[in-house]
């Protein structure tokens, strides 16, 4: 992933997301982010490194959601080794409207591979 444009990088990193995020394997999704990884998602407190993150996956809903689609934004190379991404995720559910959701995260490049350092949503609408 040396030569790739930031938006390249930021596909392939959505794309293993959202493979593992459908079947909601735990163990896969936790390997994308980083060891001192922060994810403050849906759940409250924020989940703070990979065990954590693993944990916080595997206590979803099991069927409830049935993927995911990401739309970045804004995409800014902050380091050569530093992507920040701000953009929406929409949470496909059963027989649900999706949860759409605003969603930054922050891409930290580590012994060659990229994973994710930061994680968070909010809610789409203006408060």
């Amino acid at each position: 992933m040396n030569d790739l444009s930031n938006a390249e990088i930021v596909a392939l990193v959505y794309e293993q997301w959202q493979q593992y995020f459908a079947p909601l394997n735990s163990n896969a999704l936790a390997a994308l982010y980083a060891e001192d990884a922060i994810l403050f998602g849906s759940r409250i407190p924020p989940y703070i490194g990979r065990v954590a993150i693993e944990c916080y996956f595997a206590n979803l809903t099991p069927g409830l959601y049935t993927g995911v689609v990401f739309t970045p934004e804004y995409i800014k190379r902050v380091t050569p080794d530093v992507i920040s991404i701000a953009g929406s995720a929409s949470f496909q559910r059963l027989e649900q409207r999706p949860l759409e959701l605003r969603i930054t995260h922050i891409l930290v490049r580590r012994e060659n591979q990229w994973q994710i350092v930061s994680h968070h949503v909010s809610p789409k609408q203006n408060l």
